[in-house]
């Protein structure tokens, strides 16, 4: 008994050593992706959450939004500006060992607060150009500021704007260094809302229309700065036949197979044009040759009957009964999409694909994440009928983005 007790009085065994591999033990996600995402109401409302990590003893957990840390501790309790960001939570021990959690923070703005949410592919402003910013609740901006940091301390420039209204803010950027900067607006009282990132550039800038092309067709590439460009090359074609303007090159698309190019632009003075790609700003990208024929680019912001796609019946003529209709499209960040009943915000995506007298080719339908990347269907003959005669084929609905609408 005396030995019983005293086996049972004794701490137990601690197996933690300082060389062990870290551990993030909770949050655990289900999936195995180690993706966390954390939506917030309001800017007043804090990521509040802890980890379970180990060895516990020897381990610190460091939490970085967009690459910035911001806080050291298991637990963490704070606040952050309306917008989004990524999130990395990291589990480093004192022998250097890491293992991390990667995810986003959404933060929504309140209803009546100027806000603008960032379409998927970013905004890029350039220096000594008026710019415009799309949003809510402008028409409170007493001006703009951009800032290296979340929480706007670090500011690089600040302007006033040359125009506004509740939908649309103007304004000059000054003299500034290429890079991504938060986006502040400041009212009259000096409060400032965060309104996510902005890419700053000064030289030529390629954004959109380089992903792929159709061999012998128009071939319209947009961006920033662009009218210094003087050739594009695909593969060993280097094209010199351009139509340039501050915004677009244009072209006629050289004679490839279908498959995956190497795509890359040049100024008159030999310098590269860069791309902005998912995978970051290159001298060169990818792009594909396409069976598909553009008959609608945007990027347009579903809002129902007021900002809905129109193809006049026209250009609908092209496309023949059989031929597959794709619509590409982006949700919009979260904060943009809905509207608030009472306090509760309601947030939804729509889709109805109809023609120009509302005649449904398919009802409203919720857009999920299930829903397929681009959306399509086949455009049969009682489609191209009603088409044909009600004047055009119209895309509507909500908290939607649609970029282009093709065929094949």
């Amino acid at each position: 008994m005396v030995a019983m007790t005293a086996c049972q009085n004794e701490a137990p065994f601690d197996t933690q050593s300082p060389d062990d591999a870290p551990l993030i033990l909770k949050p655990y996600n289900e999936s195995g992706t180690g993706s966390f995402t954390y939506s917030l109401a309001n800017p007043d409302t804090p990521l509040f959450d802890s980890v379970t990590v180990t060895p516990s003893k020897y381990t610190t957990v460091n939490w970085y939004l967009d690459g910035q840390l911001i806080y050291t501790g298991t637990k963490i309790e704070m606040c952050f500006p309306a917008g989004k960001y990524a999130l990395v939570i990291e589990a480093v021990t004192q022998a250097g060992k890491k293992t991390q959690r990667t995810g986003s923070v959404t933060v929504k703005p309140y209803p009546t607060d100027p806000y603008s949410a960032a379409p998927a592919g970013g905004r890029h402003l350039v220096p000594g150009l008026v710019m415009t910013v799309d949003g809510d609740n402008l028409d409170q901006v007493a001006s703009v500021k951009l800032a290296k940091d979340i929480y706007g301390s670090d500011v690089i420039c600040s302007v006033e704007p040359t125009a506004k209204t509740a939908a649309q803010i103007q304004f000059t950027l000054p003299e500034t260094q290429d890079g991504n900067y938060y986006m502040f607006f400041v009212d009259a009282e000096g409060k400032l809302y965060g309104s996510n990132i902005v890419g700053v550039h000064n030289g030529a800038v390629a954004l959109d229309g380089f992903s792929e092309f159709v061999p012998g067709e128009e071939w319209t590439i947009t961006g920033v700065n662009l009218q210094d460009v003087a050739s594009v090359t695909v593969d060993n074609q280097t094209i010199t036949d351009l139509t340039v303007t501050a915004t677009t090159v244009t072209l006629t698309a050289p004679a490839a197979e279908v498959g995956e190019h190497v795509v890359s632009m040049k100024n008159k003075d030999g310098s590269d044009v860069l791309f902005i790609t998912a995978e970051g700003t290159v001298a060169q990208t990818k792009t594909v040759v396409s069976e598909e024929k553009t008959i609608w680019t945007g990027p347009n912001y579903l809002q129902w009957d007021e900002n809905r796609v129109r193809i006049e019946s026209a250009d609908m003529a092209q496309v023949p009964a059989g031929s597959t209709i794709l619509i590409y499209y982006e949700k919009l960040p979260s904060g943009h999409e809905g509207y608030y009943e009472g306090a509760e915000y309601k947030e939804y995506q729509k889709m109805k694909v109809m023609t120009a007298w509302w005649t449904d080719l398919f009802p409203e339908f919720d857009v999920t994440d299930d829903t397929p990347k681009p959306y399509s269907f086949t455009y049969t003959d009682a489609m191209k009928e009603l088409v044909d005669g009600q004047n055009a084929l119209s895309v509507a609905g909500w908290g939607l983005q649609i970029n282009k609408i093709t065929y094949k």
